[in-house]
């Protein structure tokens, strides 16, 4: 073990490797099950970064250790070592420049009042919504089915949704008000609801009712079967369910459970 640390502290200086636990976590934590939403994961790197800079400053030498991988530079040192310098020096500053603009660059929100992503909706709703035996249980999902409802997301949703799910079909750019398409790869979406609810949510839709959301209602609602908007009825209830099984399969997410 006294070796092999040995060993990692030889090739792999100080500054190197506090870089590499922190992208390691972050990684980490994007890939965890269930998934985290992007503002927890800011929340726990910003603890994460404090514990790297609280552990390299709470000793003079790990701090001598530090400087001195940027400062005391010699031409003896191995290559390997000036290749990790000139490559913490590049990527340092460009990831906190691309933080820099991020934070800075102008975004669209809607107000908080007048716009919520998922609506409640009351349980006596939702009771109405009959999610099928096929449909129910996403390890039972048929790759026949998941197919078909991709040809139909791509002929119907894609525009506005992305071919990717990402919220960034050649129309979303339209769609200023009260919000961009929903990026369905993102944690925050169908990730959290149910099957009944995203059903829902699909079949009535928002551009006229209360909801004030540019999403179309796209088939006869097993909720509201006598709501109508100007999109109605484009997919049969069959089609519709297929296309959220593809859209979950697509996006590597699952329903909530109930």
């Amino acid at each position: 073990m006294t070796r092999l640390r040995d060993a990692w502290r030889t090739h792999v200086p100080l500054p190197t490797s506090v870089v590499l636990i922190v992208a390691a976590i972050y990684v980490a934590l994007k890939l965890v099950r269930p998934v985290i939403p992007g503002s927890v994961i800011l929340l726990y790197m910003g603890f994460v970064i404090a514990g790297a800079t609280i552990h390299v400053t709470l000793d003079d030498a790990r701090i001598r250790r530090f400087l001195d991988f940027f400062v005391e530079v010699s031409g003896r040192e191995p290559r390997a070592i000036r290749a990790q310098r000139w490559a913490l020096l590049a990527v340092i500053p460009l990831v906190l420049g691309w933080w820099v603009y991020d934070a800075l660059r102008p975004k669209y929100a809607p107000p908080v009042e007048i716009f919520q992503r998922h609506p409640t909706v009351g349980e006596e709703v939702l009771k109405r919504v009959t999610v099928p035996a096929w449909a129910a249980d996403p390890a039972k999902w048929r790759a026949e089915d998941v197919a078909v409802g991709k040809r139909l997301y791509e002929a119907n949703c894609a525009v506005c949704h992305g071919e990717k799910l990402d919220g960034q079909g050649p129309a979303a750019e339209g769609f200023r008000y009260p919000i961009r398409p929903a990026n369905f790869t993102d944690a925050g979406t169908i990730a959290q609801l149910t099957l009944p609810y995203v059903y829902w949510r699909l079949t009535v839709g928002g551009i006229q009712n209360q909801f004030n959301s540019a999403m179309p209602k796209w088939t006869a609602s097993d909720a509201e079967p006598d709501a109508s908007t100007l999109h109605s009825n484009d997919l049969t209830s069959d089609e519709a369910w297929k296309v959220i099984l593809y859209i979950y399969r697509g996006s590597g997410f699952e329903p909530r459970r109930e």
